[in-house]
């Protein structure tokens, strides 16, 4: 697979399955929240990049924590402008209402963190290397991409 984070080039069921959203859910997400930050319209289908689909994983991750969905997908997509390292962990305040909310730190630090309220730690670095992973494995086993 071309070294590309943002190539769109997987199908909406292929994100699903990578992403570990329903394509149900991911249907609804795509319907009522701001899908352009995490795909693109061709036509009459959406195609989505290994960012898109971690944005996706992530958001999935924080509105499991009690996030709102749609500030979810805007905090996972203010956190994957770039690829993160593998050891990067997004931390975030549980009930955190704010798209900018959270920081990413290394998971060497996780030991170091003042614990004085509840929070989540979602893996982003490993979650975008799976994503990345799972993503080159269709790309390279001729799955039915768009180019």
């Amino acid at each position: 697979m071309p070294e590309t984070w943002r190539m769109r080039a997987f199908s909406s069921e292929e994100a699903s399955q990578i992403s570990g959203v329903h394509r149900g859910t991911l249907d609804v997400w795509i319907h009522r929240e701001p899908a352009d930050l995490f795909s693109q319209k061709r036509g009459t289908r959406r195609y989505f990049s290994p960012q898109d689909i971690s944005i996706i994983a992530v958001a999935l991750d924080l509105s499991r924590g009690g996030m709102p969905v749609l500030t979810s997908i805007a905090c996972a997509f203010e956190r994957l402008q770039s690829e993160p390292p593998a050891d990067a962990i997004l931390v975030v305040k549980n009930g955190a209402v704010s798209p900018r909310t959270g920081r990413v730190i290394a998971d060497k630090d996780v030991p170091q963190l003042q614990v004085d309220h509840s929070f989540q730690l979602i893996p982003i670095g490993k979650i975008a290397a799976r994503v990345r992973k799972a993503c080159a494995e269709l790309y390279e086993g001729g799955a039915d991409v768009a180019v």
